[in-house]
């Protein structure tokens, strides 16, 4: 089956001979609003006007793409860039829950360096970000006694609403109870999570090169980029679906990790039931060892469980993204969202 793509937009004046691509297909945030003519147009104006900033981007008709094969591949629902490595996880599977955790063993799809070094620095912290979790969100080791002087520690509250989704507006995405308290919301560092929960917040923060909230565009945040306690609250499930783009990747630390996960005569889902699918490929969680995916593929997450399944969710940019894609990428993003062509905000997902 194929479906037409309404444009197509080309990086320009870069080294590399990559183009990069923005799909709309009919259920994306872009606003009914006529952008493009049959022709080519090319972005050559300088910011401030209704024109978009010179050496971004030209955007074309775009082509069509062979979709609902039983095949599944990186199918992002705005923006694609080719070239990139793909595959549905870029960690190999945890080890079975008989065997001890080391972790100084880290495997990373293509030994990638970067990916490598982002994976160890989250695991070799996994005690101190869960301690804080449970701390700040749970309320562990806070002081309720009134008597005396108060000592009282506020909750951190979640901060997810269902009110300013931009993917997938017109269908809600989870079923059941699923909560987030984030640290970047909409490439947005938030000042009540650093407030709550500072250890973590400075661990993310020596991953600043990466995180993929993080451009060269001063001023101007990249409205798709996420780090978050994920809690997903038992008989609760978060529909399959594909991330906006290609030009990151989504990384898992589980914090808590249901126990009891084997299928029963209730389960919906095969294997386990606590887990994620990314294309093809269903995984579990193991409390410590950091998950990567490419969220570009549908993917779907499920707990079936009666407990809660919590990680800290880190977006950082796909490795093979140079420094003047971010960078143009960052501008392309400001444009469009300063025209109305998509919201400021996405819904985050897993």
């Amino acid at each position: 089956m194929h479906r037409l793509s309404a444009r197509v937009s080309r990086l320009r004046a870069s080294n590399t001979p990559r183009s990069f691509s923005v799909i709309r297909p009919e259920n994306t945030s872009f606003k009914n609003k006529e952008i493009v003519s049959k022709e080519s147009r090319t972005f050559s104006s300088s910011s401030g006007s209704n024109e978009p900033p010179a050496n971004v981007a030209t955007i074309i008709q775009g082509p069509s793409l062979l979709a609902n094969t039983g095949f599944h591949r990186p199918s992002p629902s705005i923006f694609f860039l080719p070239g990139l490595r793909s595959l549905p996880f870029w960690t190999a599977p945890p080890p079975p829950a008989d065997q001890p955790n080391d972790p100084s063993k880290v495997s990373v799809a293509y030994n990638d360096p970067t990916i490598t070094k982002i994976v160890k620095h989250l695991e070799s912290n996994y005690e101190t970000i869960k301690e804080e979790y449970m701390n700040a969100v749970m309320g562990f080791g806070t002081t309720t006694d009134m008597s005396g002087t108060p000592n009282v520690s506020k909750i951190l509250e979640p901060d997810y609403d269902v009110n300013k989704r931009v993917e997938h507006a017109n269908d809600k995405l989870h079923v059941g109870n699923w909560d987030w308290h984030s640290y970047i919301l909409n490439g947005q560092k938030q000042d009540n999570f650093i407030k709550a929960c500072p250890k973590t917040a400075q661990i993310l923060q020596d991953l600043q090169p990466h995180l993929f909230f993080d451009t060269q565009e001063q001023g101007h945040p990249n409205p798709f980029g996420f780090a978050f306690f994920s809690t997903l609250h038992g008989k609760s499930y978060i529909k399959p679906h594909t991330g906006p783009m290609n030009l990151r990747l989504r990384i898992h630390l589980p914090l808590i990790v249901p126990k009891d996960t084997k299928p029963d005569a209730y389960s919906t889902k095969p294997r386990t039931k606590c887990g994620l699918r990314v294309g093809d490929q269903i995984r579990e969680w193991r409390e410590g060892k950091a998950v990567v995916l490419d969220d570009s593929y549908e993917h779907e997450v499920w707990n079936e469980t009666k407990d809660l399944r919590v990680l800290l969710l880190v977006d950082v940019w796909h490795p093979d993204v140079r420094m003047e894609e971010r960078d143009r990428v960052g501008s392309m993003f400001s444009f469009a969202v300063s025209q109305g062509w998509m919201g400021n905000k996405e819904s985050p997902k897993e």
